[in-house]
């Protein structure tokens, strides 16, 4: 018997359903519960201008992984969706823009290295991405 459809191989709503979690939890900050409705809103745009009239289309998204690491976007946009595997927690999600993730290379890079030469990836997200692009897209989430 062939296993369930993957109707959505991007993982695109497996983002929106986790920031919905953190937007309507109320133990959590009120700033990250509204970067989350934020970022929603942001990707629920992107959605929309990707439909064309009398159809349901959604654009396609390009999904590639480095490390813990799980990048998103669609193709024809300036965001990118990032999401931060960590262990025994709740990954750390985020969406930026695509300079910003051009300004996040050498970190990404950094990464790279490790996972090819199989080594641990020890390093301080809040401080990479605040020296980096200067602001933490996951403010309240480490």
């Amino acid at each position: 018997m062939p296993g369930p459809v993957d109707d959505d191989p991007t993982g695109l709503d497996d983002i929106e359903r986790r920031l919905r979690e953190i937007r309507d939890n109320p133990e959590k900050p009120t700033t990250l519960r509204a970067l989350a409705q934020y970022q929603l809103e942001r990707i629920a745009a992107l959605r929309a201008a990707g439909r064309t009239p009398g159809t349901e289309r959604v654009p396609s998204v390009a999904v590639e992984r480095l490390g813990p690491f799980r990048f998103s976007t669609i193709p024809g946009t300036a965001v990118v969706g990032i999401e931060i595997e960590r262990e025994a927690l709740a990954p750390l999600v985020a969406v930026v823009s695509t300079e910003e993730t051009r300004l996040l290379m050498p970190l990404f890079q950094q990464v790279r290295e490790h996972v090819e030469r199989g080594e641990p990836i020890r390093l301080d997200i809040r401080e990479a991405f605040l020296d980096l692009i200067g602001h933490d897209p996951f403010h309240d989430q480490i």
